[in-house]
């Protein structure tokens, strides 16, 4: 049999299964969890459909197709999972895809957790967690682009790294990391990554603006870091061309332009028309150089700030922020 858990308890199990449609599952699910779907696409719509016209027929139909997928997907799991190892899974609502699914497997052997209320429960965590103010104790990175905040805080274990969940770099040119997750799946990695840095003696975050591309932050995380003290980075210009061409160098002429087009009215035309001809000769240096300092230096604004370091190296860099801490963070 399959025993219905707790929200704290579920997510705290080694492995989570998602068998809700594909479809269900891309558009957003719980970190890490992997997706089983005992309805493809086609089916799941299909069986809404016809549950209107005729429940009874649809409840037919939809168990024989869930009966089907499960007994492909029970070889599958056999690879990976042993009786001895406790394992979740979940639906839209805890109901009979989830259930249907833990019966067979909790009558094989394995322990099966259900989550109450299933997804939709999750998600009810996921809001009311991200709308109250975050209890983390942060130190919060500013500094002009290129300053070195990003390698800062992908090297620091207690992070939180809102760049990378976000799949954008928060500038016009930010869009370079592919497509941006949907707004709930930000918002998931956003709780699960702040639920592991619970009892982190800090965390280290970028003072990023509260929209990231087509994504904004929820507002009680964006005062918390806003309000927490700031360490101001700062690094000469070479070092910053180079960070920004590490980063940037690989930009597609579409989204160089499209991204130029966006700056235009915060650039005096000379400079502008100057920085593309230089990505036309392939001149990225200069160009690097040109959106530096007539572009990012001048639109961005200047904030007040508790320190100052001069980035040096990751590591020795670190070790002075660590320091500064414990006078926040005895």
């Amino acid at each position: 049999m399959f025993q219905i858990v707790s929200m704290q308890e579920f997510l705290s199990l080694p492995l989570i299964i998602d068998v809700r449609s594909p479809s269900e599952y891309c558009h957003s699910h719980i970190p890490n969890a992997l997706n089983f779907p005992v309805l493809d696409n086609a089916q799941y719509q299909h069986i809404g459909t016809l549950y209107k016209q005729n429940a009874f027929n649809a409840k037919i139909l939809g168990a024989s197709m869930v009966c089907a997928n499960i007994a492909k997907h029970l070889l599958e799991l056999k690879g990976f999972i042993t009786p001895s190892m406790p394992f979740g899974i979940y639906c839209a609502r805890g109901g009979m895809r989830s259930q249907s699914f833990g019966l067979v497997l909790g009558n094989i052997g394995y322990q099966v957790a259900l989550l109450k209320g299933g997804y939709k429960s999750y998600r009810k965590e996921v809001t009311q967690s991200l709308e109250t103010s975050p209890k983390h104790r942060f130190l919060t990175l500013i500094g002009q682009t290129g300053s070195g905040k990003s390698e800062l805080i992908e090297a620091f274990s207690d992070s939180l790294n809102i760049e990378k969940l976000a799949k954008h770099l928060g500038s016009s040119f930010g869009n370079i990391c592919g497509t941006q997750p949907s707004t709930k799946s930000f918002q998931n990695t956003l709780f699960t990554r702040l639920r592991e840095l619970e009892n982190a003696p800090f965390v280290l975050v970028e003072g990023e603006s509260k929209r990231l591309g087509n994504l904004i932050l929820p507002s009680k995380l964006y005062l918390a870091y806003q309000k927490a003290p700031k360490i101001l980075i700062t690094s000469p210009l070479q070092e910053r061309i180079q960070r920004i061409l590490q980063q940037y160098g690989n930009i597609s002429e579409t989204l160089f332009y499209q991204a130029m087009q966006k700056i235009a009215p915060f650039m005096k035309k000379e400079f502008w028309e100057d920085a593309k001809e230089a990505f036309a000769k392939g001149d990225l240096p200069k160009v690097a150089e040109i959106l530096l300092l007539e572009y990012y230096d001048k639109v961005y604004k200047k904030e007040s700030y508790h320190h100052t370091l001069t980035f040096k190296n990751t590591h020795d860099t670190l070790q002075e922020i660590c320091e500064i801490s414990k006078i926040y963070y005895p």
